[in-house]
């Protein structure tokens, strides 16, 4: 396990996409299979909603009514997340200053990712396809 500064901090979920999150995660209690829950943990969800945001160039929103939907301390079982939302923080910045400052910089990832969850449902959503396959054009497009 590596060094992981964001491991005090909590992992929120807006409250009004709770429902969505629970239904698309597999720790939601749904008994889905991973086409329909394609998404292990409800962190997973939180991270993709992040990588969404950055890659559409999406602003950071704020939030305050959310729920706590686990610790950071997660963020230590993937390290290279935690190496990833620090360098897209200064990508994005591009202000080293703000990278010693764990707290701030956590709480812009967050907001990252509150913004990229609405794109995230509405990906899940189509009801053209089901939510892995809509997942995964969206990341083949990331990479394109």
């Amino acid at each position: 396990m590596t060094n992981n500064p964001f491991a005090m901090y909590n992992i929120e979920i807006p409250n009004k996409y709770r429902e969505s999150v629970l239904k698309y995660c597999k720790t939601g209690g749904q008994k889905n299979t991973v086409e329909f829950s394609p998404f292990e943990r409800q962190v997973d969800f939180w991270f993709m909603a992040f990588l969404i945001a950055l890659n559409q160039g999406l602003e950071p929103i704020s939030e305050v009514d959310t729920y706590n939907a686990t610790n950071g301390a997660i963020l230590g079982t993937d390290p290279q997340r935690v190496g990833l939302m620090q360098l897209s923080v200064l990508g994005k910045t591009k202000n080293f200053d703000k990278l010693s400052n764990n707290r701030w910089v956590f709480d812009y990832c967050s907001s990252l990712a509150y913004a990229g969850m609405p794109k995230l449902i509405q990906i899940l959503n189509d009801p053209d396809d089901r939510p892995l396959w809509g997942l995964l054009m969206e990341v083949e497009g990331m990479s394109a």
